[in-house]
């Protein structure tokens, strides 16, 4: 079954799909389109073949694609290849690894409403995704087009094409998601709020601009190899004045050459 509205202009082309039967989109999606179609809206069932396509044209023209209304199912074949005889595949109700990875065309994605986890790398290397936006996910809310889970307690994504020279972590928030700013390079400087606990894996590679790293936190988060070493060579980090000793001490942050300890507002 399939429902379609295409409007057609010199830069761009517009499309909506639903399938009934995973596997089958690229019978709806012509060769034509799929190198042409700038917005897609997908809804129905997907599994690793419709995924490889999609994944074929956020490589292509495809700049804005709505899953909102399409169920991630497991099945199919394998959407990207890992090396050493390992591939990956789609996994019910999960953005699984590399799920968008070099999807370089791709500026704005809304996720599917039943999706419950997603993996840290499912965004890596979409040097021009601006915003990760939801609508009716139990799971995970946007905010600004920044990606968290339902409770405001993960920041799970930023997009790496998100213009921000300065971001201040909501209150509430209590884990940075590993590789969550990775490969911002407008970030200039970054303030964790004191509900913060833990800032993971990789969350601020490759943000080559920041600068300053303030935290607001007198008990010292649990931090991972969170930052390059560049950053940490270069980057003032502010803390509060009473727990700058335990700042200086603290393993990972001890490797950290600029601390600046300043009084609780």
């Amino acid at each position: 079954m399939t429902c379609l509205l295409m409007a057609a202009g010199m830069w761009a082309q517009q499309k909506t799909v639903s399938v009934s039967e995973a596997g089958t989109l690229a019978n709806e999606i012509s060769a034509a389109e799929r190198s042409s179609v700038t917005s897609l809206k997908v809804s129905g069932p997907l599994n690793g073949n419709d995924v490889k396509l999609l994944r074929e044209m956020g490589k292509a023209s495809l700049a804005e694609l709505d899953l909102s209304d399409a169920k991630i199912v497991k099945g199919g074949e394998s959407y990207y290849p890992l090396g050493e005889d390992k591939s990956a595949y789609t996994e019910d109700d999960r953005l699984s690894t590399l799920f968008f990875y070099g999807c370089g065309s791709l500026r704005s994605v809304t996720i599917p409403n039943s999706v419950k986890s997603i993996s840290n790398d499912a965004f890596s290397s979409c040097p021009n995704l601006v915003e990760i936006k939801v609508k009716n996910s139990p799971f995970f809310v946007s905010v600004d087009g920044i990606l968290f889970n339902s409770e405001k307690e993960r920041l799970v994504r930023c997009p790496q094409a998100k213009k921000l020279e300065s971001y201040e972590v909501p209150r509430g928030v209590i884990e940075i998601y590993p590789s969550a700013f990775r490969g911002n390079t407008s970030l200039k400087s970054i303030t964790f709020p004191r509900s913060v606990w833990s800032i993971s894996d990789m969350s601020f590679y490759g943000c080559t601009s920041l600068q300053t790293i303030r935290c607001k936190m007198t008990r010292v988060a649990s931090l991972a190899e969170a930052f390059d070493a560049s950053t940490m060579n270069t980057a003032k980090v502010i803390v509060p004045k009473e727990a700058l000793e335990d700042y200086k001490s603290v393993n990972v942050w001890n490797r950290f050459k600029n601390f600046v300890g300043e009084e609780e507002e």
